[in-house]
Order: C-alpha cells, then sequence, then structure tokens
C-alpha cells in the first residue's frame, strides 16, 4: 500500500488536541495536514471561499471523493472510537484519508473503501469502524500512532469491488443531489461496487466537470445549498435544499408607446395626435380654399379709369 498516502486526525491526549498525521511508516508519522482538503471548490463569495471539507461534517460518520490534477482523494469522517472515548470520558472521532495517482488499479482500492465506508454508515457492516479502532491509539500525552499493518490488512480482505476495464463500462454522469436515506446510499453502494468513477459529469449548472468533488455523504450541512454550488456527481445529506437557478434574459426591444389623451394634461389633452406640421399645412390651406372661392362668388372689382389719362386703345372712327 506504499503508492497511497494515508492521513488520519484524531486527539491526543495532552493539550496538542485534535491534529492531522500523515502515516508513512509505523515509526514515522509526522504532524501533516493533506492539503487536497483544502482545495476550494467554490469561488469567493462574500469574502469567504469553500474548500472541500466545508463539504462535510467532520463529527458526524460521512464520506468524500474527489478528483483533483490526476490525483483521487478517499475521505471517512465522523467514526467514534469507543474505548478510547470511555478512557476519557468523552468522544473521540477519528478522520482518515487515503491519496493516490487517477489510475484503475488504485481507484478500485478507494472504491472498496468507500463501499465498506457507506456499509458502515448504514450499520450493515462494521469492518470499516473496527479496523479504526484497532489501529488508532493514543501515543504518550501529545501525539496518537496509526498500526499501518491493521489498515493494510483491512483493505486486502473487504469485499471487492468491480475491477472489469473501464472502456467496458458506462458510469451515469448526471448529478444526484437529494436528502440522504437508506435507499439513497444502498444505490450509491451498489454504483460504487459496480461502476467507475464516471471521468466526466453534468453538473447541477449543467456543465461539464472532469475534477472536483465526486461524492459527499455527509449529515447536516452549514449551507444547504453547498453541495449543489460545488458541482458535486453524488450528493447525499439530511438538510439538502437546491438553490434558486438565474436567469438571464436578454433584453427585449423596446416600443414606444403614445400615451392616450386620458392620461395627459388638460391642457395637452385638446392637442390632436397629428402631428404639428401636418395640422397648420391642413389649416393654411383651408383658407386658402375659401379665399379662392369668396374671390369667385363676389367677382374681381374692375379698376377706375383716371379720366385725365387718355383712353387706351381708342377706337379709330373713319368718314
Amino acid at each position: 500500500m506504499s503508492k497511497f498516502e494515508i492521513y488520519v486526525k484524531t486527539s491526543a491526549l495532552g493539550q496538542t488536541g485534535i491534529h492531522w498525521r500523515r502515516i508513512k511508516s509505523e515509526q514515522d508519522q509526522p504532524v501533516e495536514v493533506p492539503s487536497l482538503i483544502k482545495r476550494q471548490v467554490i469561488g469567493e463569495q462574500n469574502g469567504q471561499i469553500t474548500i472541500v471539507n466545508d463539504l462535510i461534517d467532520e463529527v458526524k460518520p460521512s464520506l468524500l471523493i474527489l478528483r483533483d490534477n490526476k490525483k483521487l482523494l478517499l475521505e471517512i469522517t465522523g467514526i467514534e472510537s469507543p474505548q478510547r472515548s470511555i478512557r476519557r470520558g468523552r468522544k473521540f472521532f477519528n478522520s482518515m484519508v487515503w491519496i493516490a495517482d487517477d489510475i484503475e488499479e488504485n481507484e478500485v482500492v478507494l472504491r472498496k473503501i468507500a463501499y465498506s465506508a457507506i456499509q458502515n454508515i448504514l450499520q450493515k457492516d462494521f469492518s470499516l469502524s473496527e479496523m479504526i479502532e484497532k489501529s488508532v491509539e493514543f501515543y504518550g500525552l501529545e501525539e496518537f500512532r496509526v498500526n499501518l499493518k491493521e489498515v493494510n490488512e483491512y483493505i486486502e480482505h473487504i469485499e471487492p469491488v468491480d475491477s472489469n476495464k473501464f472502456s467496458d463500462i458506462e458510469s451515469d454522469q448526471k448529478y444526484q443531489i437529494e436528502s440522504k436515506s437508506s435507499e439513497s446510499l444502498e444505490k450509491l453502494a451498489e454504483e460504487l461496487r459496480n461502476s467507475p468513477l464516471p471521468k466526466e459529469w453534468v453538473n447541477w449548472d449543467e456543465e461539464t466537470k472532469n475534477d472536483g468533488v465526486l461524492i459527499v455523504v455527509t449529515e447536516n450541512l452549514e449551507k444547504r445549498t453547498i453541495l449543489h454550488k460545488a458541482g458535486v456527481w453524488r450528493g447525499f445529506a439530511t438538510n439538502i435544499e437546491e438553490p434558486a437557478k438565474v436567469v438571464v434574459e436578454l433584453p427585449e426591444k423596446k416600443t414606444e408607446v403614445l400615451p392616450s389623451s386620458a392620461t395627459l394634461p388638460p391642457e395637452q389633452a385638446q392637442i390632436p395626435s397629428q402631428p404639428i406640421p401636418t395640422l397648420w399645412r391642413i389649416i393654411i390651406m383651408l383658407i386658402v380654399g375659401v379665399i379662392v372661392i369668396l374671390f369667385i362668388i363676389l367677382g374681381f372689382p374692375s379698376p377706375v379709369q383716371d379720366p385725365h389719362q387718355p383712353e387706351k386703345n381708342p377706337q379709330i372712327h373713319y368718314k
């Protein structure tokens, strides 16, 4: 199992408290946080960013699978340790992370562990929680130790999943995010046992993704719409809520509508709706027409001849 990076998070007895350690070997287990759980999954909103571990409730049995930059991460959280809890008089919880290259051989192993984790959540098979109880123990006051041999033996003996060539199997690419139920978890377990993880999936925003959080199973979400907005492929929690989609409408071409006379002020209500130049043209034409008619009816007045002026065109008399 050296091809897997393994991390465990739990509490020490002393002031160090809850912290992560990378389990490199039985003796080499330094304090180290898996960097992928801090990957940003939603853009900054109101000055805050959303990271991978914001999608789960770490003190309740939860499961998360992430694909990032040709790496696969499986995280299991909220597994209580009964013996250490009794010993200290308060509850101790454990989280485990496996990280490996995104290749078929490694994915099959992670699907095995994820399938077993879902059976543990469904309370059908407790081999996962039993393995963690056996393998994690206090070490002095400020540390804990993980029995790597117990972890590897557990993985070798849990129920295998389908390891057929991925090219022969098609995964359902459409996202599914809904309230957690026994039925939904049983269906997810069957998908993990029989089918590979999709190389691409269609998220809630109807975009195609190939990287990001694929699977989330958890209890309460701090933000009920977070799984939709993070674009997960399979998401189940007790308080899921679908966010409202923003519909972008194209601007409509506006048609100018003239106000009716009823809506105009009294001084404007009497003005006809015809253009003003046309109205004046009609009035002028009417006036000219009346003048012409009057001239025709009354006749043109004869010009008055000046008696001192010689008659124009006098008649010539011949004797």
